[in-house]
């Protein structure tokens, strides 16, 4: 098979299926693909040069003899032969370093590593030994002794304390999660849409097919002339920006005197499976733009968007109408993708095999299920977002405790398959968004200088799914004045959840604007606290400076309030696995 078809591998895992209940509901496509990495790494091997070969023994080899000087050092049971205690959270536990199990976790540590470190000398192309490194970890990450109840002492431990009430409850967990299609990694009953989280008031002043768009009601007497229109990513729901009292960012922006609006996508079902980027841009950006200067009675509009909700505003942007064009204050780009350049770890998950595999998935289902996109997040940290649910729910039978942001998390959001392949083909793979003309959006070349406005590109330097350089080069896409902003956190940890009360992180600005990223990095200034705060002093500069007297009511006679915030399309039941028909 070293030498098969994507397809062909498809139609081997299938087949399988068929015969075996046991990989009937696994994903065919990443068996596919994994046995496809295995051939072609076993060719690659057998193409290397004698010298690459012998050091690639060689490895082996070294392999095999410091496993065997282990547990040859444990069978004579000297103090000195001990392995020391393990920084890895996995192995924390005093357990770990009792009796055989510290020599059982050092042996897994040198085998992974070991497996880890082989991979890494394939020599195949670039893009596939990126593939193979990634899943060879996720292969020896699997493999650890903490996954396992036999060989995990916590775990051990945990079921001799409640005479083995633990496996029962695990047990029960299991079939719970089962029932559910996923993982649970928080405590769902303890959250309710409005009760207590996505608490902020407001209504719904604007609803279409695609969209709600969200009036929050304002906190202080007078407001600023320019209001704010929220943009958030499609793949997720809006209210990670407005998760808890404390950390919401739309009562933030409220008690400094700002109007908020956002956009509620709505979460696709048979009803919108043939949307693509047209309709969300005109249908959902468009829409909701001209809405709320009709309703805020203003001048111009202050845009944030983060994510793909960013992609979308900059396509969008590139071609707003002229009327409308005049009326965009300034731009935001939270942890954008514009410049797809560098994916990051995204990348490997896209590529035309794995691309051409997932369109038999997209033509069954219609949709990309939300569900297909929160593993494929997952995969990216597999032991934080895997298995420690899997140790703990499942093998020590423990609930997990509430969590906001995982909870949020969980909450996923399918995407119409027109919009995905869409996205995935022209804009990620292709990375089109920044060569003017090469896309055409509402029947007008996509021309990313068309956005003369001034822009704020925000980046977060651990972020995993967009890497901050691909948004520093972001900025030199647009015509209008540009600011470049990096702080500390991960893609959600620093952006939308970086409240001033915290004061926790730092962020860089004033770097080199001439310089590259690095350059740019290394002449910028550190200043301590949140982003949030620079970036209102921003829009002060860049707004119109006026204030207004707070609206006593939200809407207006077009647009009549609807229903409560957070909603109705944000709690819609819709199925995340694909099962629409």
């Amino acid at each position: 098979m070293a030498t098969s078809s994507a397809n062909e591998y498809l139609d081997f895992w299938k087949q399988v299926s068929e015969n075996n209940p046991f990989f009937s509901n696994v994903d065919h496509a990443q068996l596919a693909d994994l046995s496809r990495q295995m051939s072609t790494a076993y060719s690659a091997f057998a193409a290397m040069s004698p010298t690459a070969a012998v050091e690639w023994m060689q490895a082996g080899m070294a392999y095999q003899n410091e496993l065997a000087q282990l547990w040859f050092g444990g069978l004579t049971q000297s103090d000195d032969a001990k392995p020391a205690p393990s920084k890895d959270p996995r192995f924390r536990g005093d357990e770990w370093n009792e009796g055989v199990f510290p020599f059982l976790r050092k042996s897994y540590e040198i085998t992974a590593k070991a497996i880890a470190d082989m991979a890494d000398s394939a020599g195949l192309p670039e893009h596939e030994q990126r593939k193979l490194s990634f899943y060879a970890r996720v292969a020896a990450d699997a493999m650890a002794p903490s996954n396992f109840s036999t060989t995990n002492p916590e775990v051990l431990k945990r079921a001799q304390e409640t005479n083995g009430q633990s496996l029962i409850d695990g047990f029960q967990n299991v079939l719970r999660d089962l029932e559910k299609g996923y993982i649970t990694t928080s405590d769902e009953s303890a959250f309710e849409l409005g009760g207590n989280i996505a608490t902020t008031p407001g209504s719904v002043v604007f609803r279409n097919e695609l969209i709600e768009l969200i009036q929050y009601t304002p906190m202080t007497a007078k407001v600023n002339a320019t209001p704010i229109l929220i943009v958030p990513p499609c793949v997720n729901k809006f209210y990670i920006f407005d998760i808890n009292e404390k950390k919401s960012m739309v009562r933030y922006l409220l008690e400094q005197g700002n109007s908020v609006y956002i956009i509620a996508w709505r979460n696709p079902g048979p009803e919108l499976v043939d949307y693509g980027w047209d309709q969300y841009i005109e249908t959902g950006i468009i829409a909701a733009f001209e809405a709320c200067t009709e309703i805020a009675k203003a001048d111009d509009v202050h845009m944030l968007s983060w994510c793909n909700g960013g992609t979308m505003q900059l396509a969008a942007l590139s071609v707003f109408p002229e009327k409308l064009a005049k009326k965009v204050a300034s731009a935001t780009f939270l942890s954008s993708m514009i410049d797809a350049s560098d994916p990051g770890q995204l990348e490997v998950f896209i590529d035309t095999p794995q691309i051409e595999m997932y369109k038999n998935r997209l033509k069954a289902a219609q949709v990309a299920p939300g569900r297909d996109i929160a593993q494929a997040m997952s995969m990216l940290h597999v032991n934080d977002s895997i298995w420690n649910f899997v140790v703990n729910n499942y093998l020590k039978g423990q609930d997990s405790p509430p969590f906001d942001i995982l909870h949020w998390n969980a909450d996923t959001s399918n995407l119409p398959s027109a919009w995905f392949t869409y996205y995935i083909e022209e804009i990620y793979v292709a990375n089109k968004m920044k060569e003017p003309g090469a896309l055409t959006l509402l029947g007008k070349p996509v021309d990313t200088r068309n956005i003369k406005m001034p822009c704020y590109f925000l980046a977060a330097t651990g972020d995993h799914i967009v890497p901050w350089e691909t948004s520093y080069v972001a900025k030199g896409l647009v015509s209008g004045d540009s600011e470049f902003v990096l702080t500390d956190g991960g893609h959600v940890s620093g952006t939308v959840i970086n409240h001033p009360a915290k004061n926790r992180r730092s962020f860089m600005t004033d770097g080199d604007a001439g310089a590259d990223a690095t350059g740019w990095q290394a002449s910028a200034t550190k200043t301590q606290g949140s982003w949030w705060d620079h970036w209102l002093a921003w829009l002060d500069k860049n707004g119109s400076g006026k204030t207004i007297a707070a609206p006593k009511s939200l809407g207006n006679k077009t647009h009549p309030p609807l229903a409560d915030a957070p909603g109705t399309y944000v709690v819609e039941d819709v199925a995340q696995d694909g099962r629409l028909f």
